[in-house]
């Protein structure tokens, strides 16, 4: 493979993401950084996922609109994955019984978290990807806000 068709499949496969809400708190703090591998693949239980942020009335389209896959647009949410198909909904969810095929649970590590309990099961392409590696945790010492 040369230089160039590496950097290119690099480029389409992880993206590099910049935490800013406290959802994810305190496993995530917002100015925190984190690789993305694209894709809904091989997810599982307890894995952080990038999400397409749910609309806060109707919450996320149905399967088949599938999320942008691009980071400028549509607003993305960090979470964790909390159930795969087949399991339960988490405890305090609107929704009861188990996870629809096609779909995860998410929850945020805040409990101040909007996520599955607030909108139901997430649909898998609503998925921009998992978190491959942390960066660092927080917002730089000298830096005056998180980056955007």
């Amino acid at each position: 493979m040369s230089a160039a068709a590496a950097v290119w499949w690099i480029k389409r496969t992880y993206v590099a993401v910049n935490v800013v809400g406290n959802s994810m708190e305190p496993t995530l703090r917002p100015g925190a950084r984190v690789i993305v591998r694209r894709g809904a693949g091989r997810l599982k239980a307890n894995d952080l996922v990038v999400i397409a942020e749910p609309d806060p009335i109707t919450g996320w389209p149905q399967i088949g609109r599938p999320a942008p896959r691009s980071l400028d647009e549509s607003p993305w949410n960090i979470k964790r994955a909390v159930g795969m198909p087949g399991d339960p909904m988490p405890v305090g969810s609107s929704q009861r019984g188990p996870v629809p095929p096609g779909h995860i649970a998410v929850k945020g590590d805040s409990v101040y978290s909007s996520d599955s309990r607030q909108f139901g099961p997430c649909p898998r392409d609503q998925i921009l990807g998992r978190v491959v590696r942390v960066l660092r945790t927080r917002a730089p010492h000298n830096s005056a806000r998180p980056e955007a």
